[in-house]
């Protein structure tokens, strides 16, 4: 279902014609801003309700739209084009050319499971905060009627593999689930080739992170991104559809995302990006210990001074985090781990064109010029903020997996 609409800027009179392509999600925010006046506009669906709108007020509507007038596709399940309107180029029409039915279907299939966990998380975020503040007892109470389980859940162990339980089924639609399995697979085999073959050195590898506090402040870490990935939901589900459009990158059309904007999520990127430069221990201590058996050795890479300590390699900038792994056993591309980017965010060296939602970032050093700059859409930037969550949320097993095998092995409960 498509809902045209004309809409006159409060600010500087200027109209706008609109399609709205309708999902299923029972509130729908949807924003653009005024070409004119860069005022932003917010159309608000609430399914049984009514539509409300905020910084225009709507005119009579007269179709076809014609060439002349400002125009704008939104939905908020994909990715629409810039561009003029054309009659019956819905943006669900345009989806369905650029990814296939079937893509379409299981895109479908993510996006409503995603409207069910908006439904209930507030409920969700209540169950993360309890574990994270290791209050047990509701925690037990919470997660077992919200997973609708017959756990135990009174040992560490059973708490945490209910957690996770609840994480892969309430962040599924965010996820790759089969590489996910395959990852989490591959931990447990690198474990269980490290018990036996280095038992003492891993064992000793695990105490050294847990008594650290290391460990579980990590995990507490990742746990803290969750809900802000719920709380910005909407600009994922554009990103998500990427997945199936293999057009995208061949593409020099660019692609609007019709809600939020850069200010409102820019620093979830920072955020992710940080948690993920304190996972790569993890990754550089398994590295260590199985080629050359002591989690603290690290080997001298071209020029670079090998940390003498995997407490040192800790305090290293996440950009040479990556540098300093030789020939690491699980790979993080730097597109993923792009520090330029989240350096650039993070010193408030980047621009925002509301408009044309083009971001523009400087990530050299140039004194008190700023003129080698590199750009990317808004969609791009939530796609890397999705690729960088997928990436954590892998990571985060690997903590799951060694709290597994130190709850079993090490320290019974």
């Amino acid at each position: 279902m498509n809902i045209n609409m004309s809409l006159v800027c409060n600010d500087c009179n200027t109209v706008t014609n609109c399609r709205i392509g309708m999902s299923n999600r029972r509130i729908q925010p949807l924003r653009f801003v005024c070409e004119e006046c860069l005022s932003p506009i917010d159309i608000n669906v609430n399914i049984g309700q009514g539509i409300t709108i905020e910084g225009a007020n709507q005119i009579e509507t007269k179709g076809p739209f014609d060439s002349e007038t400002a125009f704008v596709d939104l939905h908020l399940d994909f990715p629409v084009s810039f561009g003029k309107y054309v009659m019956g180029m819905t943006p669900f029409m345009m989806a369905s050319q650029r990814c296939g039915h079937e893509n379409m279907q299981i895109h479908a299939f993510r996006v409503n499971t995603m409207n069910e966990i908006s439904e209930r998380a507030p409920e969700i975020k209540k169950i993360i905060k309890l574990y994270r503040n290791d209050k047990e007892k509701l925690y037990r109470k919470r997660i077992l009627s919200f997973l609708e389980a017959d756990i135990n859940c009174k040992k560490k162990i059973d708490q945490n593999y209910a957690l996770y339980h609840l994480l892969e089924r309430c962040f599924s639609p965010f996820n790759e689930p089969t590489k996910n399995l395959e990852t989490v697979e591959g931990y447990t085999q690198k474990i269980i080739w490290f018990a036996e073959n280095k038992r003492t050195e891993f064992e000793k590898l695990l105490v050294e992170l847990v008594d650290s506090g290391f460990l579980k402040n990590l995990q507490d870490d990742c746990l803290q991104l969750y809900p802000k990935i719920l709380d910005f939901e909407l600009i994922l589900r554009p990103a998500l559809f990427l997945d199936f459009d293999n057009t995208y990158e061949n593409s020099r059309m660019a692609y609007r995302v019709s809600s939020h904007d850069f200010e409102e999520i820019k620093d979830l990127y920072k955020d992710i990006s940080e948690v993920l430069s304190r996972q790569l221990v993890l990754i550089a201590a398994v590295n260590n210990l199985e080629k050359r058996g002591d989690h603290n050795s690290f080997a001298p890479i071209g020029n670079m001074k090998a940390p003498t300590s995997l407490n040192q390699y800790a305090d290293v900038a996440f950009g040479q985090k990556l540098d300093l792994l030789d020939a690491p056993w699980h790979s993080i591309s730097k597109e993923v781990a792009d520090n330029q980017l989240r350096n650039s965010i993070a010193h408030f060296k980047a621009e925002y064109d509301d408009v044309s939602q083009k971001l523009t970032y400087f990530p050299r050093r140039e004194g008190i010029k700023q003129e080698k700059s590199e750009e990317m859409y808004f969609l791009d930037f939530s796609r890397k903020i999705l690729l960088a969550y997928r990436e954590m949320h892998k990571l985060n097993h690997l903590i799951k997996c060694l709290l597994v095998f130190y709850f079993l092995y090490v320290k019974p409960e």
